[in-house]
């Protein structure tokens, strides 16, 4: 049974290095996420009237100013709000009644303060010089009416609560910074440990910023035992074995890295084999018994065959056959439902990280509305804080919207065939795909015609679009001009539908295969393979056809025909 446990293994170690992905993605949305929350704070507090004065030559009201600023941490849940003038001495901070108190060091060695001096804005991960607590700081530029920066205010993130979350589980999570340090990791001995050598080139950068402070520098002991694809590798760490995989974090020069307990896997291949063998066993005795019992079956109806015998066991068994075949046709109705259904699910899957940055964005402006109506409403001045909320109602406004589209296309309805206008199913898949379309600087040219009618279901109808559009942004992704065309008219008694890209374009083999189901040439854990194969089955129902076609120009084109309802003679639209 040695072919059983390596199917079992190698069946493991997919699953593994796909939840390892599923796992980055989530870690690296949790960190982003964590640090978006904050960001709006820096460049908010850099524009408020008492730390521009404070800056620029009123020092007395320093202490008003770090109450304030005591205020506005506290609300906000950061570490700590910090304010420092062009020298890099802190002036006013929201620990200012503490012994920690931040007021009065000079921090001017940090980066994030010559990042701010210079580009405006500022970013830094380090062990707290005076509280010696790590954090993440952000940091923006106060400056004048004219320009000119007269100081920053700096916003520290504590992200160790990150590492609780990532505690449980048989695997282990770490970030390493750009120089290789381990700044977060679920297994606290890694902590501060160097992901690669030890130089005294690293020691005397780290020691010029006072970046972890008096930690001593460490080797991780990391080493690689085998290649596992272009993603992951066997690699030991100590004592222990993993299955590694990583992901960079760009904006940061982070790099998050999940690693899967070898151990662990082998034994769940172990229990998965013997079970497998096992399971062959009691086939091979039911294989056994089956047989035996046919061939008894097989004597009595010899000992017993007559001419009414035969009749009667024909009618019944074209009576079973029909039953069946009544039976199985309404499971391939039900399992097509499904899987349509799924298909739509598997689209606003790939559309969830798009629609969350959609909706983050007016989250954290609805925040920034907030925190200044408290301070307006403070001072007496209703109008503005009047103003604020007027923009807070168009943001939920914006954000209802959004989650109507998808709550419409995600519902799950019986199949209604009624006449209905194509082009509207269109305009709503590009709805639902405007996130994506803007987020990928796709340049989408579509302009709804007039009058073109068929007969169908408007939910279905909507999937295939939905479908066509977000292949076709994939498709134009590391396109230098990336263009969608969306064009709809009536050819004969038909209405024609076509979306064309400005993408690479279809091989022949991909061509003949591309609406078979499950294939796809997206990689592992990024299609199913089943949103044309299930366009295609949508489109026959309804009496049409759907092909694909590479363009002269470049590109590739998917044409839709069905039959026109109501549509007299010839009208061609073309996009603007």
């Amino acid at each position: 049974m040695a072919w059983v446990y390596q199917r079992a293994r190698i069946e493991a170690l997919d699953g593994a290095l796909v939840m390892g992905q599923q796992r980055l993605g989530l870690y690296a949305s949790t960190i982003r996420a964590a640090l978006d929350r904050f960001s709006y704070l820096p460049a908010t507090m850099a524009l408020d009237r008492e730390v521009i004065e404070v800056l620029g030559g009123h020092p007395s009201q320093a202490a008003a100013l770090s109450a304030k600023l005591e205020t506005i941490n506290a609300g906000a849940r950061s570490a700590s709000l910090y304010v420092m003038d062009r020298r890099g001495v802190t002036v006013a901070a929201s620990n200012w009644r503490t012994e920690t108190s931040y007021v009065g060091n000079d921090y001017s060695f940090r980066p994030y303060f010559t990042q701010v001096m210079t580009t405006g804005t500022g970013r830094f991960f380090g062990i707290g010089v005076t509280t010696k607590l790590p954090g993440y700081f952000l940091a923006s530029a106060v400056r004048t009416a004219s320009g000119e920066i007269i100081g920053s205010v700096v916003v520290k993130i504590d992200l160790e609560t990150l590492e609780e979350d990532w505690g449980g589980g048989d695997g282990a999570v770490m970030v390493t910074d750009e120089d290789g340090m381990v700044i977060l990791t679920s297994r606290p001995l890694w902590k501060y440990a160097v992901d690669g050598p030890v130089t005294t080139e690293l020691r005397r950068k780290l020691d010029a910023t006072q970046r972890y402070g008096a930690v001593p520098l460490r080797p991780l002991e990391r080493q690689a035992l085998l290649q596992l694809g272009e993603t992951a590798r066997l690699e030991q760490v100590g004592e222990s074995a993993f299955v590694a995989q990583s992901q960079a974090l760009d904006e940061e020069g982070w790099a998050i890295h999940y690693l899967a307990d070898w151990e662990v896997m082998e034994s769940n291949v172990r229990s998965t084999a013997a079970l497998a063998g096992l399971g062959w066993v009691a086939f091979i005795l039911l294989l056994l018994y089956l047989r035996q019992r046919r061939l008894v079956l097989k004597a009595k109806l010899d000992a017993k065959e007559t001419l009414e015998r035969l009749v009667a066991q024909r009618t019944e068994a074209l009576s079973a056959e029909i039953v069946e075949r009544q039976r199985t046709e309404r499971h391939l109705r039900e399992t097509q439902d499904e899987l349509i259904h799924a298909g739509k699910m598997a689209a606003l899957g790939q559309m969830s990280t798009a629609i969350a940055h959609e909706l983050n964005q007016p989250l954290a402006a609805i925040q920034t509305f907030v925190a200044s109506s408290r301070i307006f409403v403070e001072r007496g001045d209703a109008e503005t804080a009047g103003a604020n909320l007027t923009m807070i109602d168009d943001l939920c406004r914006r954000m209802a919207d959004i989650i109507r589209h998808l709550r419409v296309f995600a519902r799950k309805s019986p199949v209604a065939s009624q006449v209905m206008d194509p082009a509207a199913s269109v305009s709503r898949a590009v709805a639902l795909l405007a996130v994506r379309l803007r987020q990928a600087d796709v340049d989408l040219v579509w302009a709804p015609p007039q009058g073109l009618m068929v007969a169908g279901d408007p939910g279905r109808l909507d999937q295939v679009f939905v479908n066509l559009l977000a292949n076709a942004v994939d498709a134009v992704a590391q396109s230098p001009a990336r263009r969608i065309q969306v064009d709809a008219m009536a050819v004969g008694e038909d209405v024609v539908i076509t979306v064309a890209d400005s993408g690479p374009g279809l091989t022949s083999d991909v061509a003949d295969r591309v609406f078979e189901p499950f294939f796809t040439t997206k990689d592992v854990g990024e299609g199913l393979g089943l949103g044309l194969s299930l366009s295609y089955g949508i489109i026959r129902d309804m009496g049409g056809s759907i092909r694909v076609e590479n363009r002269s120009g470049g590109g590739a084109v998917f044409l839709i025909s069905l039959p026109a309802v109501g549509c007299e003679g010839l009208h061609v639209t073309h996009g603007k």
